[in-house]
């Protein structure tokens, strides 16, 4: 039995080139589109941007968890996060690399660099999404007939 269990509910309009999504509690109601790239709409996220977006969150709050643990004195972490799309040789396209830029004043980079890195260390090895997109993770697709 699993310790937590997160659902959200997805659909997809293929006419219009666009679906929604919600978490059950209704905390995220979003539309979202395909990458203009890739032949999709604008004015929402697109996957690629979403799993970025939930990479990111994580790794910026578990940063945020070592910074204060550790006494390092960053009052509000941030970072920038960015994502490449390559062809994939098996078909299609899939996410090739995942980059993750942790603003970090100058200052205190010079000052305690080795305690900035160590933080950093920890995020990425607890993060729970970065975990997952690094392969721990088991994907099952399992038919829900309604």
């Amino acid at each position: 039995m699993a310790e937590q269990v997160f659902t959200i509910a997805a659909t997809w309009d293929p006419a219009a080139k666009k679906g929604t999504l919600a978490t059950a509690d209704g905390s995220l109601k979003t539309a979202h589109v395909g990458a203009t790239s890739l032949g999709g709409g604008s004015g929402a996220p697109n996957p690629e941007e979403l799993l970025l977006a939930a990479v990111s969150t994580c790794f910026v709050q578990t940063w945020a968890i070592f910074l204060a643990k550790l006494q390092v004195p960053i009052e509000v972490p941030a970072l920038d996060g960015s994502c490449e799309l390559d062809k994939d040789p098996a078909g299609g396209f899939r996410l090739t690399k995942l980059d993750l830029a942790p603003r970090v004043p100058s200052a205190l980079w010079e000052s305690r660099r080795a305690d900035v890195e160590k933080t950093l260390s920890l995020a990425e090895k607890y993060c729970i999404v970065s975990k997952a997109v690094k392969g721990s993770l088991a994907l099952t697709v399992t038919p829900k007939p309604v």
